[in-house]
């Protein structure tokens, strides 16, 4: 069933995780998150200059030094940020995640996405509130599934829309039919099937080739039925090295004809 097949074939998708991060001006707790929950990995906390406020009989407090102390608190929040985008890219090489999801009380978290980096800040999918000091990994679960799903569906239609403005240039193919042909030359750089798309066909027993009826293949060369030729094109598209990314809104589906690819060079 191409239902099974579309499935597994997006499972490496699904399955890839987010990184979330929880933090606050002096902690950061780090999750990995896949559709299956929330793992809690290493945290991370960093010292906070300590003092009385406003009195001067204080050591390290204001009052005579409160312009000082001030600025020594905002030098600690950015020595803190910074901590904490090279835990993230660490984690992010070893995990090699989708994207961040940055979450913290008040205005934490959009402090913080401005200190990041500028490749790391661009894979911020979302923030939210959450207290580093409360949150569970059950909330973190909860808060990015919305960060998930709409990272996907904006993957979704980028590749439908470059798969449409490609096709017109010759570097995709549109429909079943063009599909199997550009797989028989070995063009496919990224395979798009709706999801449930399913429909029997052929593989010519001389050639390999996929096809979708027996006088396509060589005279006299026999073939082999497949009862799902979606499903064999996407397993051809994996062993050619191809990504293969399954289309779950059903409106961008249909805009491709269920099924198209995006070529590694033009037709």
């Amino acid at each position: 069933m191409l239902a099974d097949t579309g499935r597994a074939s997006s499972a490496a998708d699904t399955q890839a995780s987010l990184l979330a991060v929880v933090l606050d001006h002096a902690h950061a707790r780090f999750f990995e998150v896949t559709d299956a929950g929330a793992k809690e990995l290493t945290g991370l906390r960093s010292p906070r200059m300590r003092g009385g406020k406003f009195h001067s009989d204080r050591q390290g407090g204001p009052g005579w030094g409160e312009k000082e102390f001030h600025q020594r608190r905002r030098e600690e929040e950015r020595r803190h940020y910074r901590a904490i985008a090279r835990r993230l890219a660490v984690l992010d090489r070893s995990r090699r995640a989708r994207g961040f999801v940055v979450a913290g009380p008040g205005r934490a978290a959009t402090a913080f996405r401005r200190c990041l980096p500028p490749p790391l800040a661009q894979r911020v999918l979302s923030t939210a509130r959450l207290n580093p000091l409360e949150v569970s990994p059950v909330a973190v679960h909860y808060a990015t599934r919305g960060a998930r799903r709409a990272a996907q569906l904006a993957r979704e239609q980028a590749l439908v829309a470059a798969a449409m403005e490609g096709a017109g240039r010759g570097v995709a193919a549109i429909g079943i039919r063009e599909v199997l042909s550009a797989l028989e030359r070995r063009q496919v750089r990224t395979l798009l099937v709706a999801r449930d798309f399913a429909r029997p066909g052929y593989r010519c027993a001389a050639s390999g080739r996929l096809v979708l009826g027996k006088a396509e293949c060589e005279e006299g060369g026999g073939v082999i039925r497949e009862p799902n030729v979606v499903a064999a094109a996407a397993a051809e598209a994996r062993a050619q090295g191809a990504d293969v990314v399954v289309v779950g809104d059903s409106r961008l589906g249909e805009r491709i004809e269920r099924i198209a690819a995006l070529l590694r060079y033009p037709t």
